[in-house]
């Protein structure tokens, strides 16, 4: 996608659409509607042309795509639900944490390993 982006930026170059930072997915059909002056090439088979000989690993883009169909099933409100949930459970564990912090020598040990990955981890939720 940054090579389609910053194919279109080249071609766009000197006008309003030449600084993109992004594009619409549909806007990929043009590249098969663009010709080269003699007809015979479209912008879809110049950017796999130069794709094959610059980055041949970028055209196994499809086993990246695998995913996707399942994907599509899973409700945007459902994840929503999941995220919420996680966020109280990781609530919850504060909570504990902070109400275990003077519960003798075993929880001092505790805190002190925890603190010690929480700052390794950089974890902030």
């Amino acid at each position: 996608m940054k090579r389609i982006l910053y194919l279109g930026n080249t071609l766009n170059q000197g006008t309003a659409r030449g600084s993109a930072v992004g594009f619409k997915l549909d806007s990929l059909l043009k590249l098969t509607d663009t010709r080269a002056s003699n007809s015979k090439m479209t912008l879809m088979h110049y950017l796999c042309k130069v794709l094959a000989s610059k980055s041949p690993d970028l055209l196994d883009f499809h086993v990246d795509l695998v995913s996707l169909e399942s994907a599509t099933k899973i409700q945007l409100k459902s994840l929503a639900v999941e995220m919420q949930a996680i966020l109280k459970g990781l609530e919850k564990v504060k909570q504990e944490l902070g109400a275990s912090a003077n519960d003798g020598p075993v929880s001092e040990v505790f805190h002190k390993v925890n603190n010690s990955l929480s700052s390794i981890m950089h974890f902030h939720p």
